[in-house]
């Protein structure tokens, strides 16, 4: 299987159909469908056929799903929030079952919306609790929709789970075929980690990876080409190589740093990934 792949994020400014012809003609063959308002709306049986039937009619091929941004997240810390959490990604995690995709990407948390609760000192171990809670609920679902969920590193500093270390120790005791983890690398470079490091740490369970590069003279600095910054690319290849790493390889360069089109910033990342992992 061909594991090139790229966010349909880079083409925010277009329906999903004409995105993922933008993707294979930057010559991927596979593409992350992002939930947006422009891409992947609330899950359901009419969205359902809707992008069955753009799938079905594109040579791109729809390899994984990315879900909601924010409270959509696994750290619910209240029952309301509870409420509209756990039916969302139920909702999704279905959604890419049924359309045959290998793994949804999840946020564990999300910073925004922990933010009333930062004053509490029990707050890092409430996350993770809730967390696992979440994860529980979910299990079944997981299970029944035969699609793997992937939790994602986020730039977050002073949060609980953040690191590939506390996030493997948090996914280990759940089926791999259910819960894997998916590597940000620009996340990790955001909180001054070392990727190759965090690779190693997410190991086996490594089912994902989200390529970008960092611009530090910008006020938000990734999701900018791979050719962006001096970080050690040929490290972190030996460390994938290390964990015999078999999953995506997905560009989620989205920012043109050089004012390039997004067509000619998704050809470049596609170029550049060729090279690196040649």
């Amino acid at each position: 299987m061909d594991n090139f792949s790229s966010t349909t994020s880079s083409f925010r400014d277009r329906g999903l159909e004409a995105a993922l012809d933008a993707i294979g003609e930057a010559g991927f063959t596979q593409a992350e469908l992002c939930e947006s308002e422009e891409h992947v709306g609330t899950p359901g049986d009419r969205e359902l056929s809707r992008i069955r039937g753009i799938l079905e009619s594109h040579s791109v091929r729809g390899r994984t799903m990315h879900a909601p941004l924010g409270r959509a997240c696994l750290s619910a810390m209240d029952a309301e929030w509870r409420k509209q959490s756990v039916p969302s990604l139920t909702g999704y995690i279905r959604m890419a079952g049924a359309l045959n995709l290998t793994e949804l990407v999840i946020h564990p948390t999300s910073s925004r919306d922990l933010a009333p609760y930062a004053n509490d000192p029990d707050l890092p171990q409430r996350v993770r609790d809730e967390v696992r809670r979440s994860l529980d609920e979910l299990l079944p679902v997981i299970e029944d929709s035969a699609v793997r969920i992937t939790l994602e590193n986020l730039p977050y500093p002073g949060m609980p789970l953040t690191s590939m270390k506390e996030l493997r120790e948090l996914v280990d005791p759940y089926p791999s075929e259910a819960v894997g983890l998916v590597m940000d690398i620009g996340h990790a470079v955001r909180l001054n980690l070392d990727p190759a490091d965090e690779i190693r740490a997410a190991g086996s369970r490594l089912c994902g990876t989200h390529i970008h590069g960092i611009d530090v003279n910008k006020a938000r600095p990734d999701h900018y080409s791979p050719t962006a910054g001096d970080l050690d690319w040929d490290a972190m290849r030996q460390a994938f190589t290390e964990i015999d790493y078999t999953g995506p390889w997905t560009s989620e360069a989205f920012k043109p740093g050089q004012g390039q089109s997004p067509e000619e910033l998704t050809r470049e990342v596609k170029d550049w990934m060729t090279s690196w992992l040649r």
